[in-house]
């Protein structure tokens, strides 16, 4: 039988419960403290530590770490995770850019509400950080920009991406890396070290239509792998494929998959590092989104269990300081000297000036402090659009439920055709990408990638309303 302490913790527990499912608290409140449920209801502050622990084993609450509790929502309440993958097992030449130019432009349209961010709101990101940076290197270094930098990038900085790799396992040296122009001409070079016109590689399925667009530009195939929303790229299918020597090289995002969200584990990790060293056959690691995690730990890479020298491995400041600066880079020892003549030959050398604003931002700053924050609005942005999905989409939706970074990938009923919600989800002026632009065979028309990425406002959740009342219609069969 309940003593009376039980009794208090469970009633007042019961009590915050129902705030949260009528609305009263949202998603990303801060809840009263305990001392203040101490003071305000007259109990011990053990018992009213026992209401926030009960309501945290439930899934309503979440505690961050010397800022106390806040809103969360139930695990019990969460759309069903996709199914893993099934893409065609035929290499194909990828055609993505056409359908890339119908959404590319969407984004700059005065008044629309998107939900496409590429990399956080820039109320998220140190602005005024970065202008004094920005001033102090107009003001101290006068001329140094002006002229061509190195072609591996200003030394200060590959100093500092070196100190960076401790964070995901990397023990680095500043002259196995190459500055570039952002992830995507990194993703561009390594392909072209590793790989020519006609050659295969494998992908996950979906992927990035960037890395998509690498590999059509550069004339290669891509050969899409099934892939698990949780635990990202299917290694036993990808052997396969290495046994049958159907690829030159792996193009794959390790950590937080865009638009799946997948983060493969360590152990995965570690297999596949042992499964290339075995066939001998290069990856490429893009590690844009790895800082972004929502768990205490940074994931860690690929590369971090290679002992065999053939991850090429990437990565930017794009996603987590400023997408605008264009800074990226790769670090590989065994392919260097080929990776820089082809910078060279790409675009001759980095920016000085955005090394320089970077390299004064890393001196004076440190990568945590600005990380904690900004890793938690996320989460809390993410948490809140996923709560909005699930209220207004139909109840058949499957949803991603990722551990960091900046997407969800929706599934949504096979009769849905997404091109289609998209186009009158424009005519009122909301953007958002068609599930199909992430795969090189169309595959994923009836599904959507919508970002975590912006603060989730009151025209956010209107955009989300209105997606799933287009959706409803469809089914319905209402025009």
């Amino acid at each position: 039988m309940n003593n009376r302490k039980d009794f208090l913790y469970l009633q007042l527990a019961d009590k915050i419960e129902a705030m949260i499912i009528n609305g009263t608290y949202s998603i990303g409140d801060k809840l009263p403290s305990v001392r203040s449920l101490h003071a305000e209801h007259g109990i011990s502050i053990s018992t009213a530590l026992q209401v926030y622990v009960h309501l945290e084993r439930k899934g309503w609450v979440e505690a961050r770490e010397k800022s106390g509790y806040y809103v969360s929502y139930s695990r019990q309440q969460l759309l069903r995770l996709p199914e893993i993958s099934a893409p065609s097992r035929t290499p194909a030449l990828v055609k993505v850019s056409e359908r890339v130019s119908l959404v590319r432009h969407t984004v700059a349209r005065e008044g629309i509400v998107s939900l496409i961010g590429a990399s956080p709101h820039i109320s998220l990101l140190p602005v005024a950080k970065l202008n004094k940076a920005l001033r102090q290197v107009a003001r101290e270094e006068k001329n140094t920009y002006i002229p061509y930098g190195d072609i591996d990038g200003y030394l200060p900085l590959r100093r500092h991406i070196a100190r960076l790799s401790l964070a995901w396992g990397g023990s680095v040296a500043t002259e196995d890396i190459t500055v570039t122009n952002g992830a995507i001409e990194a993703a561009n070079i390594c392909l072209r070290a590793v790989a020519k016109a006609g050659d295969t590689i494998a992908i996950e399925s979906p992927t990035f239509v960037g890395l998509l667009q690498s590999i059509e530009n550069l004339g290669m195939k891509a050969l899409e792998i099934p892939t698990d929303p949780v635990t990202g790229i299917c290694l036993d299918q990808l052997e396969t494929t290495f046994k049958k020597g159907k690829v030159a090289a792996c193009l794959l995002i390790s950590n937080y998959n865009n638009p799946l969200g997948s983060c493969m584990p360590d152990k995965n990790k570690q297999q596949l590092a042992h499964l290339i060293a075995q066939y001998q056959i290069p990856l490429i690691e893009d590690d844009a989104y790895g800082d972004l995690h929502f768990n205490a730990e940074r994931p860690r890479t690929i590369k971090s269990y290679d002992r065999a020298d053939l991850v090429l491995y990437c990565s930017s400041f794009s996603k987590c300081i400023a997408a605008g600066l264009r800074v990226g880079w790769i670090i590989s020892r065994r392919y260097h000297e080929r990776l820089s003549r082809l910078k060279f030959m790409s675009s001759a050398a980095t920016g000085l000036l955005p090394q320089l604003v970077l390299t004064r931002f890393l001196d004076q700053q440190r990568m945590d402090l600005h990380l904690k924050p900004l890793r938690q609005a996320l989460r809390t942005q993410q948490a809140q659009i996923s709560r909005a999905i699930q209220q207004y989409f139909p109840a058949d939706t499957r949803l991603t439920r990722p551990e960091g970074g900046l997407s969800l990938w929706v599934v949504l009923p096979p009769k849905v055709d997404g091109w289609e919600v998209h186009r009158k989800a424009l005519r009122q002026q909301i953007a958002f990408t068609p599930g199909s632009l992430f795969s090189s065979q169309q595959q994923y028309n009836n599904c959507l990638r919508l970002s975590n990425a912006n603060p989730f406002d009151d025209d956010q959740h209107w955009a989300i309303q209105t997606i799933g009342k287009l959706i409803r219609q469809q089914l319905d069969g209402r025009r």
